[in-house]
């Protein structure tokens, strides 16, 4: 099943969805330098704000470009959502069990993990439950 999931279809949605997840990461990053810098807004609201920019880009780059998908937003926006605060949970989890339990180098062990495996993981929630095909009611 693996090895099927390996095809050139199954690659190019995984560019598509690096793709995604870098631009909205540069979102994310732009918007609460900006809040933070020019707006002078505190960090926690500015990243906040660079946060909810970075959700409705992701959100919307992967429904129109990574899954190029037709179902109503509202189906899928808040699944997205869920799946979203999942993966900053499962960030926060691992830096504080891979540091603080385990006491692993931040910058050299943690971070390099994380970011590998938690946004796999946000793939596979994305590609098999919030963009899933919907069953027919018919």
């Amino acid at each position: 099943m693996f090895l099927r999931l390996l095809n050139n279809h199954f690659i190019a949605l995984l560019f598509r969805y690096g793709l995604v997840g870098v631009f909205a990461s540069v979102v994310h990053f732009s918007i609460a330098y900006l809040a933070y810098n020019s707006l002078q807004l505190s960090s926690f609201v500015a990243h906040f704000c660079g946060f909810a920019f970075g959700l409705f880009t992701a959100y919307f780059g992967h429904y129109f470009y990574s899954f190029k998908d037709d179902e109503s937003h509202s189906k899928r926006f808040p699944k997205f959502v869920i799946t979203s605060f999942v993966s900053l949970f499962l960030h926060q989890a691992g830096v504080y069990l891979l540091v603080n339990q385990f006491s692993l180098d931040y910058s050299t062990r943690v971070l390099p993990i994380l970011i590998v495996t938690v946004p796999l993981f946000s793939f596979l929630l994305n590609k098999f439950w919030v963009f899933s095909e919907m069953k027919s009611s018919k």
